[in-house]
């Protein structure tokens, strides 16, 4: 199983809702995707200064899937249309579990 994680951090003059709009977005990606087979997501608690302000989790049986998912048009779709427009930064790492 190969896992993706990915962290966010958002434009200072991104508008207040867009976190609502990316968490929206994500939550629908599922529906959408089969090859997820786990995805959680939420913002950070600010308990540490630093912090990035967004992660997902994310879990595919194999490497194939995981291009498969990076590739999905619907993916592609919530990049362009919610995530690119408000971040700042992304960071992220694939991992075998």
């Amino acid at each position: 199983m190969l896992r993706h994680v990915v962290m966010f951090r958002f434009r200072e003059e991104a508008p207040p809702d867009a976190r609502d709009s990316v968490e929206a977005g994500l939550a629908d990606l599922p529906s959408e995707i089969e090859e997820i087979e786990s995805y959680r997501f939420g913002a950070d608690l600010g308990l540490r200064d630093g912090n990035f302000d967004y992660c997902l989790v994310a879990d595919f049986a194999d490497e194939e899937a995981f291009a498969r998912y990076v590739d999905h048009p619907a993916h592609q779709r919530f990049i362009a249309e919610r995530l690119a427009p408000v971040v700042a930064e992304r960071v992220s790492v694939q991992y075998t579990v």
